[in-house]
């Protein structure tokens, strides 16, 4: 036995799922996650007395010449490392709450968030992650609802 269907006036939602994988590390570390390796590690690198004596020297004498950025932040406390991670977090976490997601994964320096909605609100949710640093995404082609 075999029946035909006739969906055409039929009241359909259009819906999508998003994972996200973010950064918790923050923007400027993006570009090491992407080749691979993570880290807050602090930037210092180990050197010997005499070239840690040298640098110290060079400091004092630059010290009275104006501040000029430098390209790679300074390296971060273990404290501050786990406040800023903190902050990221939370401040993702009420990102995806306010679309309607959720945090799925935490690991040491990224999470991924799952969201499903419209593809604007997708869109709209990827800009404002944009800023934290987003490692990887991953979207469903459009499934529909019918009511």
């Amino acid at each position: 036995m075999w029946a035909v269907l006739d969906y055409t006036d039929t009241k359909c939602i259009e819906r999508e799922l998003l994972l996200v994988k973010v950064s918790t590390l923050g923007p400027e570390y993006i570009e090491e996650q992407l080749a691979g390796g993570p880290s807050l590690a602090p930037r210092r690198y180990r050197s010997s007395k005499l070239q840690q004596e040298m640098a110290l020297a060079e400091h004092f004498e630059h010290a009275a010449d104006p501040v000029v950025p430098s390209e790679t932040p300074a390296a971060l406390t273990p404290t501050e490392t786990l406040h800023l991670k903190s902050q990221t977090l939370q401040s993702i976490n009420v990102l995806a709450a306010q679309f309607g997601g959720k945090i799925v994964d935490v690991s040491e320096n990224s999470v991924i968030v799952e969201l499903a909605g419209k593809s604007s609100r997708m869109n709209a949710f990827l800009s404002l992650l944009k800023p934290f640093g987003i490692l990887e995404s991953a979207r469903t082609g459009k499934w529909f609802i019918l009511l």
